[in-house]
C-alpha cells in the first residue's frame, strides 16, 4: 500500500514538473514583440499533432487600425525552398528528375563561370548552398526592386565569379533556388506556382496559401512589411516595388497564414503523409530532404546557448542537434517580414512564428518555445537576440552616421566631378550611370528605381551613394578606379555591416564604357 502510494506520488509529481515546463506561449509571444519592437506577429505551436497554441499581435499596417489576425496571410520568404525541394522529391520519385544528374540534363543552356562546374554542377548542388559562388551572389539583379526574367538570371550566372572552391563551403544563395524552380517547371510542363499549388498545397490542405503574390485571392487579409531607418522609432510600410516578383517565388515568393503552416508541420511530423493519408513522397525522399550536406555555422546566439553543436545544410532545410534531439528548421527574410519554422520530430514539436518587421523577434520566439518544450528553459533566447539585435541597431546607426559626417567634411576630390559623370557596366548586373548636373554627382542603378540618389564625396576617389529610402540602410561606398588621369571603373561596398547581404554591391566589376 505504501509503495503503490509513493509510486502514485512520483508519477503526480513528474507530471505536475512536466505541465509547469511547458512555456508561456503568450508571455513569450509579446517579450519578443517588446524587444525587437516590432509592428505585429503571428505565432502557433503544434504537439504530438495538435495545435496548442496559435494567436496574433499588433497592427498589419502601421497608421491604421487594421488589427494582425491568424488568417491573415504572411510572406514565408526563404522558408519556401522547402516546397521546391518537395516539389523536385516527387519528380524524382516519378523517375523524371535523378538529384545528382547535372542541372544541364534539364536547362542545357545552363552555364557557370568555369566548363568543368557547368558540366558537373547537379541539381543537389542547386540547392544546397555550395556552388562556390560569394553569399547572396546576383541578388541585386532583382534587390531591391528589379524584376529580371529568368533567362536574366541564367545570361548572369556564368559571370558571377567564385570565391571557394566549387562544393568547399557554404554560401547562401537565392538565384540558384530560382533556376531549381525552372527545372520544376521544365520537367512538369507546368509553371513552378502550378506545380506546387497542385500538387503540395492541394494535398496538404493549404489551400488559402499563395504560391506568389499575384495569386492572392480577392478578399483575403495580407500584412504589410515594414522597414525603418537606423534609429527611427516606428516601422513604415516597406514600398510596394520591393515585394518579391512571381520569378523569386521558388526563392522566397510562397504568402500562408499561421494555421496552414501547422498543417505543414503536421505533415511532416507524419513523415510526409497528408491528414486524409495520402504519402506525397516515398519514405526515402523524406529522409533524403532532411539529409545533412553543407556544414554551416550555427546562428551566433544558438552557439552561444550551449544547446547546439552542428549544423548541416539539407535539401532547402536547415538540420543541427538542440539539446540532444534532431532540429530541422529553416527562416525566412523579406522586405518588411521575418519569419522561422522549427520541427523537432523526435518529440512530435512544429513552432512557427512571423513578424511583420524585417527583425528577428519570430526567430527568437520559435528557439524560446522549442528550448522550454524539452526542458525548463535553460536560455534565454529572447534576451539574448533582443540585446544583440539593440547592439547591431546602435552600430549601424554610428556607421552610417559617420559615413555621411566624414562626407560633410568636403574633402577635395582628386579630379573635377565632371570626370566621374558616365557609363560603367558590370558584365552580370549591366550598366551603372553617374550624372552630373553642375552641383554634384548622382548614381543611377539601371535594374533599380528606388537605387537613384545623391554621391556625397567622402575621401580622394570615394563618394558615398545615399539612397533616398533610408529604411534599406543600404548606403554604399562608391570608388572610383583612376588611372594616368582617367576614371576608368568603380568598386561599390555597403556602409554598413548590417545592411542585408542580398545588396551584394561588392561583387560588381564596374568597367567604364563612355564619358557622360
Amino acid at each position: 500500500m505504501i509503495k503503490t502510494l509513493s509510486a502514485t506520488i512520483i508519477a503526480t509529481s513528474i507530471l505536475l514538473a512536466s505541465a509547469a515546463a511547458e512555456p508561456d506561449y503568450e508571455a513569450e509571444a509579446k517579450r519578443a514583440i517588446e524587444a525587437f519592437d516590432l509592428t505585429g506577429m503571428v505565432a502557433a505551436v503544434m504537439v504530438d499533432g495538435e495545435v496548442v497554441y496559435i494567436d496574433a499581435f499588433g497592427r498589419a499596417e502601421e497608421g491604421t487600425n487594421r488589427p494582425v489576425t491568424t488568417e491573415m496571410l504572411f510572406p514565408i520568404a526563404s522558408i519556401s525552398k522547402a516546397f521546391t525541394t518537395m516539389a523536385l522529391a516527387i519528380l524524382v520519385d516519378r523517375g523524371e528528375v535523378e538529384w545528382d544528374k547535372p542541372v544541364r540534363t534539364y536547362i542545357p543552356e545552363f552555364e557557370m563561370s568555369d566548363p568543368w562546374i557547368t558540366e558537373h554542377f547537379t541539381v543537389r548542388d542547386a540547392v544546397t548552398h555550395r556552388s562556390g559562388l560569394p553569399l547572396g551572389a546576383g541578388d541585386l539583379l532583382w534587390c531591391p526592386d528589379g524584376k529580371p526574367s529568368v533567362d536574366d538570371i541564367l545570361a548572369a550566372l556564368p559571370h558571377l565569379n567564385p570565391s571557394t572552391e566549387f562544393r568547399s563551403t557554404y554560401a547562401y544563395d537565392n538565384l540558384l533556388y530560382v533556376v531549381a524552380g525552372e527545372i520544376v517547371a521544365r520537367v512538369s510542363g507546368e509553371s513552378w506556382a502550378d506545380f506546387v499549388t497542385d500538387e503540395i498545397f492541394e494535398s496538404v490542405g493549404m489551400t488559402s496559401c499563395a504560391a506568389d503574390r499575384t495569386r492572392i485571392k480577392t478578399g483575403q487579409g495580407v500584412v504589410r512589411g515594414h522597414e525603418r531607418a537606423a534609429g527611427a522609432e516606428d516601422g513604415a510600410p516597406v514600398d510596394e516595388r520591393q515585394l518579391f516578383a512571381p520569378f523569386l517565388a521558388a526563392a522566397g515568393g510562397i504568402n500562408c497564414p499561421v494555421g496552414e503552416m501547422m498543417r505543414w508541420a503536421k505533415f511532416w511530423l507524419d513523415g510526409g503523409v497528408t491528414a486524409d493519408g495520402k504519402r506525397l513522397i516515398t519514405e526515402e525522399q523524406a529522409k533524403e530532404l532532411w539529409t545533412g550536406v553543407t556544414p554551416l555555422a550555427l546562428r551566433s546566439v544558438v552557439a552561444e546557448s550551449g544547446l547546439a553543436n552542428l549544423a548541416l545544410y539539407a535539401l532547402g532545410w536547415v538540420v543541427h542537434d538542440f539539446e540532444g534531439t534532431l532540429m530541422v528548421t529553416h527562416e525566412g527574410g523579406a522586405p518588411g517580414v521575418y519569419s522561422n519554422f522549427i520541427l523537432l520530430p523526435e518529440k512530435g514539436i512544429g513552432i512557427f512564428a512571423a513578424a511583420n518587421d524585417y527583425r528577428e523577434g519570430a526567430l527568437a520566439f520559435t528557439y524560446q518555445v522549442a528550448d522550454g518544450l524539452i526542458e525548463q528553459q535553460d536560455f534565454d533566447f529572447v534576451g539574448a537576440w533582443g540585446a544583440k539585435f539593440a547592439s547591431d541597431v546602435e552600430a549601424a546607426k554610428a556607421t552610417l552616421s559617420d559615413a555621411i559626417s566624414r562626407s560633410e567634411d568636403q574633402a577635395s576630390p582628386t579630379l573635377p566631378y565632371s570626370a566621374y559623370a558616365g557609363t560603367y557596366r558590370d558584365p552580370w548586373y549591366g550598366e551603372v550611370r553617374i550624372t552630373y548636373d553642375g552641383d554634384g554627382l548622382a548614381i543611377d542603378m539601371s535594374r533599380s528605381e528606388i537605387f537613384d540618389g545623391p554621391l556625397i564625396h567622402s575621401d580622394g576617389d570615394q563618394f558615398v551613394a545615399i539612397w533616398p529610402d533610408r529604411s534599406l540602410k543600404a548606403d554604399a561606398f562608391v570608388t572610383f578606379i583612376v588611372e594616368e588621369g582617367q576614371v576608368t571603373g568603380m568598386a561599390m561596398k555597403a556602409v554598413s555591416d548590417i545592411t542585408d547581404f542580398s545588396f551584394d554591391f561588392h561583387d560588381l566589376n564596374l568597367v567604364r564604357v563612355d564619358n557622360q
